[in-house]
C-alpha cells in the first residue's frame, strides 16, 4: 500500500500537466460469434456499447486504459396467465440476457502518416454473462417481481486494430473504426431458448423456471464503430 501511494504521489503533478493527453469515446459493438461459440450458441448476434478512457504515453507512440462494455445478447417476452397459484390475469414476462465486459487497454501506432491513423490494439479482463428476469402486469405498470436467474464470468481478451479518422479539425475529435478479434476462458449462460417455466399441475404451488444452460468460451469477431475525444 505505501508503494502505491508513493507511486501515485509520484505520478500525480506529471498527470496533470498532461492532462491533454487523456482522450476518451465510444463504440458500438456486434458481435459475431465464432468457432466453440457458433458452435454452441448459433444464430445470436451480441450487440454491444463499449465506454472507454486512455492515457496517452507522452514522446510515444502508445496509449493505456479501460474499456466497460454493456451488451445484450437475446431478450424474449412471455405473456402467461399461471405465474402464481390463485392469480389467473395475463402478466408479462420478459427476460434478458446480458454482457458486461471490463477491459485494460493497450493501443500502438505505428509510424504511419496520412489522413488517417491506424493502430494496433490489445485488451484484457473479464466478461460478465448473467440473465433477468421481470414480471409485471403492462409495460407501464410497476414491477411485480424481479430477479437474476443465472450468472457466470470468465476472463477474456481482445486483439485487432483500427483507424482513426480526424474529424475537420483533430482537436474536435476522430471517427474510429475498429476489427477485434475476442476470446474467453469457458464458461455458463443461458439463450433466449434456454429456460422452461414448469407450473405445478395440481395448482398448489407457484411454478419454478428450469434452466438448460449452455457452456463454451465468448469467442467472436467484432467489428465496430465510434468516436474519440480530447479531455
Amino acid at each position: 500500500m505505501r508503494r502505491l501511494l508513493f507511486l501515485l504521489t509520484f505520478l500525480s503533478p506529471f498527470l496533470e500537466t498532461n492532462a491533454q493527453d487523456f482522450i476518451g469515446g465510444f463504440q458500438v459493438k456486434t458481435g459475431i460469434p465464432i468457432g466453440d461459440f457458433k458452435a454452441a450458441a448459433a444464430g445470436i448476434l451480441l450487440p454491444e456499447l463499449a465506454f472507454w478512457a486512455n492515457y496517452q504515453i507522452p514522446k510515444t507512440p502508445l496509449e493505456i486504459g479501460l474499456s466497460f462494455g454493456y451488451g445484450i445478447y437475446g431478450t424474449k417476452l412471455e405473456k402467461r396467465d399461471d405465474l402464481y397459484v390463485g392469480f389467473n390475469d395475463e402478466l408479462r414476462l420478459r427476460r434478458n440476457n446480458n454482457m458486461l465486459t471490463m477491459m485494460g487497454v493497450f493501443r500502438f501506432f505505428p509510424e504511419i502518416y496520412g489522413k488517417v491513423f491506424p493502430f494496433i490494439e490489445a485488451q484484457a479482463g473479464g466478461i460478465y454473462a448473467y440473465t433477468r428476469y421481470k414480471i409485471r402486469a403492462s409495460i407501464f405498470e410497476d414491477v411485480i417481481e424481479e430477479d437474476r436467474d443465472f450468472s457466470d464470468w470468465s476472463r477474456a481478451y481482445q486483439l485487432g486494430g483500427g483507424v482513426m479518422i480526424p474529424f475537420k479539425s483533430a482537436q474536435k475529435g476522430q471517427l474510429e473504426i475498429r476489427l477485434m478479434y475476442q476470446n474467453s476462458t469457458r464458461l455458463d449462460y443461458l439463450t433466449r431458448q434456454d429456460t422452461e417455466y414448469q407450473y405445478d399441475p395440481d395448482g398448489e404451488v407457484d411454478g419454478e423456471f428450469v434452466y438448460s444452460t449452455r457452456r463454451s468460451p465468448f469467442t467472436m469477431i467484432q467489428p465496430s464503430i465510434g468516436a474519440s475525444f480530447y479531455f
